[in-house]
This record gives structure tokens, C-alpha cells and sequence, in this order.
């Protein structure tokens, strides 16, 4: 069993690991808002990882191929998502700025969001079930919330490695002109992400 934890770990950090939305979410967050609610984010794609990789190991076989007929609507829908979650964040942007500062909030605030936007994603699904042939269940539904355990394990450290690399980045560069540009770059990544998923879609 100690092979397949070390498999799901590593299969989780690889997955964070890649830069998509969520891990500019994270970046930026931590830039702007400081570690703790970078870390906060980061626990939230890494808690929505746990949940996929629950579902994925222990039925996820049985899952799969009710949401073949629905999978170009939900490639569209999580793309959807993505370009409003970039408008959204360019919005409070510029609101912030008219407004002034912004009261702070606290660092547990910025976990709901990423976990949402990240359980919108049904596709996060489709890849954990995928890796399942790869692991050994045995059908236990122990052994797979044990080896979920390790791929939210792997998940979290490199979501935290994300949230202290942003917040580096806010102790580097100081000041609203940069927090701005680090806001705008995050969005139009984002949103990026997400016309690309639309033209994929179509």
C-alpha cells in the first residue's frame, strides 16, 4: 500500500503542479492579499482534489460512463465559469481602485472560492479515474480513501508551494501599480484558459 500512497502523492503534486487557473488563483491571491490567504486557497484546490480523487477511486468506474453523453456541455460549462471567474476578478479590481482600500478580510475567505472553482471541473474527475488502473484498490473502499489522502497530500504541498512563491512575488513587488498588474496578468490568464476551453468545446 505504501507504493500506491507514494503514487498518489506524486500523481497529486504532478497535477498541481501544472499551470492552469487555479494556480494563477492562487499566485495572485497570495501577491495581493499576503500568504495566509494564499495558503488558505491553495487548501482549497487541494480539499476539492481530495473530493474528485474520493469519487474517482471508489466509484468513479461506475461514474464515467454517465457523463460521457454530457462531456462537451461540461468542457463548455467549466470554460464558461473560468471567463466570468476573470471578469469577476478584473471587476473587483477596478472597483477597488475607485472605492480605495479595501476593507481586509480574512484569510480564510479566499478557501470557498478556489474550492469552487475547482469542483466546477467535473474533468478533474475523468483524470483521477483514469489514473485509478494505476493504483491498488482491490475494490477497498479504505485503500481509496487512503490513496485520496495521498493525492490530497501531494496536491496541498505544491499549492503551498504556489501560495509562497505569490507571496514573494507581493514582498518583491510593492505598491498598487504592481498589485494591479499582478491582478491583470492573473485574470487574463485565466481567461485565456478559459476561451481556449471554448474553442476546444466547439
Amino acid at each position: 500500500m505504501g507504493g500506491g500512497f507514494l503514487k498518489s502523492l506524486s500523481f497529486g503534486a504532478v497535477i498541481a503542479a501544472s499551470i492552469g487557473p487555479i494556480a494563477l488563483l492562487i499566485i495572485g491571491t497570495a501577491a495581493n492579499r499576503g500568504l495566509w490567504p494564499g495558503c488558505f486557497a491553495g487548501l482549497g484546490a487541494a480539499l476539492a482534489d481530495l473530493a474528485y480523487a474520493l469519487i474517482a477511486f471508489s466509484i468513479g468506474a461506475m461514474l464515467l460512463p454517465l457523463l460521457v453523453p454530457w462531456m462537451a456541455a461540461i468542457r463548455v460549462g467549466s470554460a464558461l465559469v473560468l471567463v466570468v471567474m476573470a471578469i469577476a476578478m478584473l471587476r473587483r479590481d477596478f472597483a477597488a481602485s475607485d472605492e480605495g482600500t479595501a476593507a481586509p478580510r480574512h484569510p480564510a475567505g479566499s478557501l470557498l472560492p478556489t474550492f469552487a472553482l475547482t469542483m466546477v471541473n467535473p474533468m478533474t474527475l475523468v483524470l483521477f479515474a483514469g489514473f485509478v488502473a494505476q493504483l491498488p484498490l482491490a475494490g477497498s473502499i479504505r485503500t481509496a480513501g487512503w490513496l485520496a489522502f495521498g493525492l490530497f497530500c501531494g496536491s496541498l504541498l505544491v499549492q503551498l508551494a504556489l501560495a509562497a512563491a505569490g507571496a514573494l512575488v507581493g514582498a518583491t513587488l510593492q505598491g498598487r501599480c504592481w498589485q494591479r498588474i499582478v491582478n491583470l496578468a492573473g485574470a487574463a490568464g485565466i481567461f485565456v484558459f478559459g476561451v481556449v476551453g471554448l474553442l476546444a468545446a466547439g
